[in-house]
């Protein structure tokens, strides 16, 4: 289920939005002012973003919003709309207040987009997890994670298999070759490692007693 952040306070443009996306089975959460949506997309991890500019002015504060892997829509007049130059930090622009089949045509093509980015980039996400195994690239909720070689790789093979479990044996093959010859602990010592660094939050990585690990299939 999608998740949508909406920056309003003009219950017209709420509304227009809550009931276009809603049957796109979408969750919208409101929020009227930056200092609260700025909260909202830290902790909630909306993959869309609609600023209403009424509230929100093209400028430092639309700057502020911008986050890595969500889209932006915003929501102008027709006087923002005659100067498309003061929206450099969004990926589409709709009327106020929206048409319903505009607004859900415009969230699913930035939709579509985004998965033929993530393909393109091999990254993978769960809940406010994202590996970008192009860059050998960690982040949770926007914030890098510091790994070691062989911790990335352990999460990066666990991630891309989810729901599937791994004897330890399995991952020792798999992460350190079959030519390592260190005990079957290492690989309880590296989840470890990994755990205290990307569930502070949510949990991605079970174990699954008398087998090993696998990775969550959803959150």
């Amino acid at each position: 289920m999608r998740r949508v952040l909406l920056l309003s306070d003009l219950p017209a443009n709420i509304h227009a939005v809550d009931a276009a996306l809603s049957r796109d089975d979408a969750v919208v959460r409101t929020e009227t002012n930056v200092e609260r949506g700025v909260a909202s997309l830290a902790q909630w991890q909306p993959s869309l973003l609609i600023v209403d500019c009424a509230l929100v002015a093209p400028g430092p504060a639309l700057e502020l919003l911008r986050r890595d892997g969500v889209a932006v829509i915003a929501l102008v007049d027709d006087l923002t709309l005659g100067n498309a130059s003061a929206l450099p930090t969004v990926d589409d622009f709709i009327l106020a207040p929206p048409s319903a089949a505009e607004l859900r045509a415009r969230a699913r093509r930035l939709d579509a987009e985004d998965e033929v980015r993530d393909e393109r980039a091999e990254v993978i996400r769960r809940g406010g997890l994202e590996i970008d195994v192009e860059r050998y690239k960690v982040t949770v909720n926007s914030a890098v994670v510091d790994l070691t070689y062989k911790e990335y790789e352990l999460l990066r093979f666990l991630a891309s298999n989810p729901g599937k479990p791994y004897t330890r044996e399995a991952l020792l093959n798999q992460v350190w070759g079959y030519d390592y010859y260190g005990g079957s602990r290492t690989v309880d010592v590296h989840v470890r490692r990994i755990r205290a660094k990307i569930e502070d939050q949510e949990p991605f990585i079970e174990t699954v007693r008398n087998v090993g690990y696998r990775f969550t299939e959803s959150s």
